[in-house]
């Protein structure tokens, strides 16, 4: 909880100094306004130079904010997300390959990549992964695993279905952020 606080703040504390840099021609319009108030008292009214520059600076802090998250956040986080999807499908032939092998499935994690082990699999930098085998719980009634990856600044969560496919379950799904919280606090 205190570190939610905490990065909320410091979050807040950016998002406000790059509006201070967005706004710097607003401000500094405004106090030339100011000054000149000071220096001639009596009624004026607001200078539409310093509505201009304000409308120009809300303008500009418009298409910064736009293209700050379409080009970078929303690229990025599909770019983490894919990395969590391909080493889930890592960890699907892996675990088939070594079944066909050993007639069983083996434990993973959770683990943080980078990390490769001799079965062939293969977890991507900053991608979690943990794989179960069903069959130590059910006592030997399932030969199945069940496998959760997750990226630690990814969005997605992503689990295997008993056919072998991959299911992306909603990131604000109760069920994911129970799986998120449960990997990300397991290899801090």
């Amino acid at each position: 909880m205190t570190s939610k606080i905490v990065s909320m703040l410091i979050l807040a504390l950016i998002y406000a100094c790059l509006a201070i840099i967005v706004f710097a021609p607003t401000i500094f319009a405004v106090w030339f306004y100011a000054v000149g108030r000071r220096l001639s008292p009596g009624k004026t009214r607001i200078p539409v130079a310093l509505v201009t520059v304000f409308l120009v600076n809300l303008v500009v802090a418009f298409f910064v904010g736009k293209l700050a998250f379409d080009v970078f956040v929303t690229r990025s986080l599909s770019q983490h997300n894919a990395r969590a999807e391909q080493t889930m499908r890592n960890a699907i032939r892996s675990q088939e390959e070594f079944h066909a092998r050993h007639g069983r499935y083996y434990s993973v994690g959770p683990i943080r990549g980078p990390y490769t082990n001799e079965h062939g699999l293969a977890i991507e930098k900053d991608v979690i992964l943990q794989v179960r085998p069903l069959w130590e719980e059910s006592g030997g009634k399932d030969d199945s695993f069940e496998a959760y990856a997750v990226h630690v600044w990814g969005r997605e969560v992503y689990l295997n279905t008993k056919e072998g496919d991959i299911e992306k379950e909603p990131f604000d799904s109760h069920k994911a952020k129970n799986i998120r919280s449960k990997l990300m606090r397991s290899v801090k």
